[in-house]
């Protein structure tokens, strides 16, 4: 059922923030949109090895034409309109989680564990997960750039590499052992 949400959800992310994409991103506007569709889903979604063995092959074989599209995801981070969305499902989210929680926390977690989950606001939940969803969507960026990269990219992913205090940190050093491989 979850897996079915995802879907329908990473459907409606495609075709809305398609429209809007195309103002605010000019590298991204510039693709086909099936490789559009591609893209926003390779930066949306959190696949399996076998579906991310598939999209890589599908990636690398755009090629080179996706690498100004992965910085300006990077350097931009998701649309206004992926949030916005991403913001309505969270709701639902911490509502399904308040009830879980109070239904089955105190015997699976432990009335300690529950408790302090449950005093977690509305707030500081969609606030972790906004933070979480675009780190992870700019480290998508950062991975596709890893399948297609170039010396330029590798020059940037190096400064990226080596900066500890940047949270894409680790991604920029896988990005570049997969581009060196």
């Amino acid at each position: 059922m979850n897996r079915r949400i995802m879907i329908i959800l990473l459907l409606l992310v495609s075709t809305c923030a398609g429209a809007q994409t195309l103002s605010e991103r000019p590298e991204f506007s510039k693709l086909r949109p099936e490789v559009q569709t591609l893209v926003q889903t390779w930066l949306n979604k959190n696949c399996g090895a076998a579906e991310r063995s598939m999209f890589e092959k599908k990636l690398t074989e755009v090629g080179i034409a996706l690498e100004p599209v992965f910085w300006e995801a990077f350097r931009l981070g998701p649309t206004k309109q992926e949030l916005k969305n991403l913001s309505a499902a969270i709701v639902k989210r911490y509502e399904d989680r308040q009830n879980w929680l109070q239904q089955f926390g105190n015997t699976q977690m432990g009335k300690e564990e529950a408790t302090r989950q449950l005093a977690i606001s509305e707030k500081q939940y969609a606030d972790r997960e906004m933070i979480q969803y675009t780190q992870r969507y700019k480290t998508s960026a950062l991975a596709g750039l890893g399948l297609i990269g170039t010396q330029q990219s590798e020059a940037d992913l190096n400064r990226i590499a080596d900066d500890n205090s940047n949270p894409a940190q680790t991604a920029a050093q896988e990005a570049l052992r997969a581009i060196r491989r």
